[in-house]
């Protein structure tokens, strides 16, 4: 049997070739060896994904996927066997979603309430037009992971269901009465949406009975919350420290506080440091707010529904799809401005889930690093003496994460006063 690590590091070298031609060439060498993993990779040339792929309307509203480009190629044992036998293009099944953020329901449901009279504007019919086609796949995910915890309260659960039967009239739109009199309405009946808005609630209320998920979703959005407060901590209180110092304060922290380093957040991380309140997805971060603490934790629930995308690819949502691809629909412009800073360029993943593993655009290094007198000190962090460092330390970190998070917030409310 061939060891974890040595299939890893092969499916690694897959995820960082440096074009499609050259990943090909890799996998076939050693297909047999990873054939649990599947391949995605940001291209010119491949598949669409249905209708996740990135694109903007003229409300301010946009789709993003996690990749850059509007086409990916594959690959997965099957799917280069028959790319053998055809000797050029080959055809799978895939299957697709896109998931509307909170934001996105809070611009659109206006337009649901007929009480109102609202006419459509034509940039948000554009919207409401593109939702009603028949091959989009809408989801309420986003909303659904940020509002599990708040079902203790009737009055929240009450608002909690008022918006998931929304969600419901968004993905049953009538799409002829739409087009004929611009306006909102869906093809079911109120009963019909109440029953379909009650199924998603009582989902709710059965997973929150799930002890093990739910610790892991609250666990996850803490590690970020924890990220973003960091971030905040270096950037308000050393303001005029320079970039590769504030860099690897930063690096430390995820290393010493948390045994994890976060890519994706360490590249957010420098391009806050360098841009202050130009990178607008930090424009509510500000002393005297009393309101940090709370946007800091939305800013984390973004960083998560992010995370969410990626491992959403890793479903197997229809029996007959070969491959499930993931996009967000939403009008929040920090939150598009953060996706389209770090995009993916591959992304491997082991059949029926887990082993995932992410592979960013551009030199991951480089763009934390420039070359210069810090990057041995970036570099020391991803040695194999401090990787075993944090393997040791994670269990203890994590029972500790409570205490470093009330240092934290009593350290962001102190310069809030």
């Amino acid at each position: 049997m061939i060891p974890d690590s040595i299939t890893f590091h092969l499916v690694a070298k897959i995820c960082n070739a440096d074009s499609v031609a050259e990943a090909i060439a890799m996998y076939a060498q050693c297909w047999q060896l990873v054939g649990e993993y599947r391949f995605v990779f940001a291209s010119v040339k491949g598949a669409t994904p249905g209708y996740a792929v990135n694109r903007t309307f003229g409300s301010g509203a946009a789709v993003r996927s996690v990749f850059a480009t509007e086409r990916v190629f594959v690959l997965d044992p099957e799917t280069f066997r028959e790319m053998q036998v055809s000797q050029g293009p080959v055809h799978y099944p895939v299957d697709f979603s896109i998931s509307l953020d909170t934001q996105a329901l809070s611009y659109l449901e206006p337009y649901m309430n007929r009480s109102l009279s609202k006419k459509i504007p034509n940039d948000f019919k554009e919207v409401f037009e593109f939702i009603a086609r028949d091959e989009v796949n809408v989801d309420p995910l986003p909303y659904i992971n940020e509002n599990r915890f708040n079902l203790v309260e009737t009055k929240a659960a009450d608002r909690v269901f008022a918006k998931l039967k929304s969600y419901e009239v968004l993905r049953t739109l009538d799409k002829t009465w739409l087009e004929t009199r611009g306006e909102v309405r869906s093809v079911l009946t109120k009963n019909e949406l109440d029953a379909r808005a009650l199924k998603l609630i009582s989902d709710m209320y059965e997973a929150r009975r799930d002890n093990r998920m739910m610790e892991d979703l609250y666990a996850r959005h803490q590690m970020l919350y924890l990220c973003l407060m960091k971030m905040a901590s270096i950037q308000l209180r050393t303001p005029r420290l320079k970039l590769t110092e504030k860099v690897i304060d930063f690096m430390s922290f995820c290393d010493g506080q948390l045994a994890t380093m976060f890519a994706r957040e360490i590249a957010i991380a420098r391009a806050y440091f360098q841009q202050g309140q130009k990178l607008t997805f930090f424009g509510k971060v500000q002393k005297g707010r009393a309101d940090l603490l709370q946007n800091l934790s939305n800013m984390a629930w973004d960083l998560l529904h992010i995370r969410h995308l990626e491992e959403g690819m890793t479903l197997k949502i229809s029996p007959g799809a070969r491959y499930f691809f993931t996009s967000l629909l939403t009008f929040d412009k920090r939150l598009i401005e953060i996706i389209d800073l770090y995009p993916l360029r591959s992304l491997a993943y082991k059949t029926g889930g887990g082993g995932i593993l992410p592979v960013y655009s551009g030199d991951w290094l480089t763009a934390v690093a420039p070359e210069g007198e810090a990057r041995p000190h970036i570099e020391q962090f991803f040695s194999e003496a401090f990787k075993r460092s944090r393997d040791s330390r994670r269990e203890a970190c994590k029972a500790d994460l409570p205490r470093v998070t009330a240092k934290l917030e009593a350290e962001l409310v102190g310069l809030s006063a």
